[in-house]
């Protein structure tokens, strides 16, 4: 087997949340791994073949198109299957914030997914960490790729209690978290009005799309801030502002401080 990986060592230990690893695995039935007291959360998306997942005492098969969330709480170890080993993606999450998203996001105890639609998220993480950026740009890159996907999965259990058009419009609004979205935009998605998609969407989520957006910008930003070392303007940028000041500005209504005041409290 053979591994396309990055690694990447915490200078700061007590980091809120870092990706210590990330790349695919080209298994082969040799292959396999066990954690008897893990100390880091797994993600990974089988893109081919077949493996088992063990959880304690419990094994699971996995197979294309399948995600799987391992955290810190339980014992693990996943192996492939001998005549069809898989290849994966994964990401290996540190930090005490990792449990507390899961947490938020109402994923806690579920470990298990089938949803290709997240085939193209987890494949840009091959191209950020191939990319010739610098380690901090990667590092903030890949916690904004963890991010989505765990939006997304969360977004994937409510299926049940939402329409099918509020569900569109809620991942399309977690699919461009970097950008802003226009209500004019957001209709186009389901060929409504944009009067149609702000009551359904506020009905079926308690929430304007807008006050959603914003939501989501600023945990991403958040997230950037107490863990990379990218500069107010870049990290605006990221969540879709051209202009830092307007950025802090929203910052500040949101989380009652401004940016650099948080980044300040988070990295003491």
């Amino acid at each position: 087997m053979h591994e396309d990986m990055r690694a990447f060592p915490a200078e700061d230990k007590s980091r809120n949340l870092h990706i210590s690893l990330a790349g695919t695995s080209y298994c082969d039935k040799t292959y396999r791994m066990y954690r008897p007291h893990p100390i880091v959360c797994v993600l990974e998306y089988v893109l081919e073949g077949e493996g088992y997942v063990e959880i304690d005492t419990t094994v699971h098969h996995v197979e294309k198109d399948m995600i799987y969330f391992l955290s810190t709480d339980f014992e693990h170890r996943y192996y492939a299957h001998e005549e069809r080993p898989f290849t994966k993606i994964f990401l290996n999450i540190t930090g005490s914030l990792c449990p507390r998203v899961i947490a938020e996001y109402g994923l806690t105890g579920k470990h298990f997914f089938r949803d290709n639609s997240l085939r193209e998220v987890f494949l840009r993480i091959q191209d950020v960490i191939r990319s010739e950026d610098e380690e901090n740009v990667i590092q903030a890159k890949l916690q904004g790729i963890f991010l989505e996907i765990i939006s997304r999965l969360s977004s994937g259990q409510e299926n049940i209690r939402h329409s099918e058009e509020a569900l569109r419009l809620k991942e399309y609004l977690d699919v461009n978290a970097t950008r802003i979205v226009s209500g004019a935009e957001l209709a186009t998605i389901i060929f409504r009005s944009n009067d149609y998609c702000l009551k359904l969407f506020t009905r079926e989520f308690g929430i304007t799309p807008y006050q959603y957006q914003l939501e989501r910008k600023i945990d991403i930003a958040q997230s950037m801030l107490a863990n990379s070392r990218l500069s107010i303007q870049e990290i605006a940028e990221t969540v879709g502002y051209n202009d830092a000041h307007y950025f802090s500005n929203l910052f500040k209504h949101k989380c009652g401080i401004r940016p650099r005041e948080y980044r300040k409290k988070m990295q003491k």
